[in-house]
Order: structure tokens, then C-alpha cells, then sequence
């Protein structure tokens, strides 16, 4: 395989194909937040909704880098202070908008209406 072909591949591979961009990324900062993320991404799964949970370390503007590129129209934001209050930040990444705090049982619901 020539090396042009060979990095035609390798950019290909690094788009997303169209219909496969997850609905949601969901980031985790802090103490606990990645358990408590996981159960608010296998809620939203078990609603139908394709989820992507960052796995590992990572400052926050590195994951919200990762969020962006993933093609997801939202970002699911957890730390500290929302595991604290039971909720989670959802920051739309597609077409702008206000970054709003819902509760974790209201999260089904602020996606769908995303």
C-alpha cells in the first residue's frame, strides 16, 4: 500500500460516519464523579439514547476537546457539586446554548427535549 493511500486511511478513520455521533458525552471531574456518571449514562442507554462516557484522566478542557470531536450534541458535565446536589450540566455542543443544571431524574428528559 502506497503511503498516500496509507493517509487517505488514517483521515478517514478520524471522521465520524453520518448517523453514528453518540446524542451525548458525558465528562467527569472529581472524586466518585466517574461511578456517578456511569449511572447516569446506562439511564439514558436504557432510554434509547447513544451515550459516550470519557474514560480515564484528563483535564476538563482536554474532555470537553474529546466531547467536541465526538460529534455528540450534547455535553453531560459531572463533578463535585452536581454528585453533591443529585444532578448533572447539560451543555448543548451543536448550535450554541445556554449550559443548564437538571436533576438526575429530570436528565432523560433534558436530553430528549435537547
Amino acid at each position: 500500500m502506497g503511503c498516500e493511500r496509507l493517509i487517505a486511511l488514517v483521515r478517514e478513520s478520524r471522521r465520524t460516519p453520518p448517523g453514528t455521533a453518540p446524542d451525548a458525552y458525558l465528562l467527569a471531574q472529581g472524586e466518585g464523579a466517574f461511578g456517578y456518571g456511569l449511572v447516569l449514562a446506562e439511564a439514558l442507554r436504557a432510554a434509547g439514547y447513544a451515550v459516550l462516557q470519557h474514560a480515564g484522566e484528563g483535564s476538563f478542557k482536554s474532555q470537553m476537546r474529546k466531547a467536541d470531536a465526538s460529534g455528540a450534541r450534547l455535553a453531560l458535565i459531572v463533578g463535585e457539586d452536581e454528585m453533591r446536589a443529585g444532578e448533572v450540566s447539560v451543555k448543548a455542543l451543536r448550535g450554541g446554548g445556554a449550559q443548564a443544571r437538571v436533576s438526575r431524574d429530570g436528565l432523560v428528559a433534558a436530553v430528549a427535549a435537547a
